[in-house]
């Protein structure tokens, strides 16, 4: 569950999810990352960057780009996660909400709503996924279960396997 690690298959998969950046300057021989013709890139392009690359650009001495909150993340996200967490299908969003979010906070300079929001889902669902992980298959509402779990993003998925598997130990014992 180490989403930090450098070998972490779900780190790097984290780290090549795409974030809309706008180019300050103009760039040449890097045309091709707007998928067009054209061999450099004007000041003023659009194009969305991987993570890892928007990142670096975003962090160097130089203004070559201006980061824009990634749509999985946007105020009508925040919104409907305010209103009820549970049902907001993180999958659907971004298959890793919760470490894409933290990695993209980091380079935003409006940060402390993203993280507020990131807490808020994180801390409401966790209740659901230890109830999940306690009596998975015990449940009443099944429409329930398989909706929550249909939306869970990874890391979910990984404490909702290991909180059945410490309940399944548990009742062993």
């Amino acid at each position: 569950m180490d989403f930090d690690s450098y070998y972490s298959i779900d780190s790097i998969i984290a780290d090549n999810q795409k974030v809309p950046s706008e180019f300050l300057t103009d760039v040449p021989s890097l045309g091709w990352l707007q998928g067009g013709l054209d061999k450099d890139i004007k000041e003023g392009s659009k194009v969305d960057l991987p993570y890892w690359m928007s990142s670096t650009l975003a962090l160097s001495e130089y203004d070559f780009l201006n980061l824009s909150i990634p749509g999985a993340f946007s105020g009508r996200v925040s919104n409907a996660l305010l209103a009820s967490p549970t049902y907001v299908k993180l999958a659907n969003l971004n298959h890793f909400w919760y470490s894409f979010g933290l990695r993209i906070s980091d380079l935003l300079e409006d940060n402390a709503k993203l993280q507020q929001s990131l807490r808020l889902a994180f801390s409401q669902r966790l209740i659901e996924i230890f109830d999940l992980g306690q009596y998975e298959g015990n449940v009443e509402d099944k429409s329930f279960e398989s909706e929550f779990k249909a939306g869970m993003d990874e890391l979910e998925k990984q404490l909702l396997e290991h909180c059945s598997r410490s309940a399944a130990k548990h009742k062993r014992l």
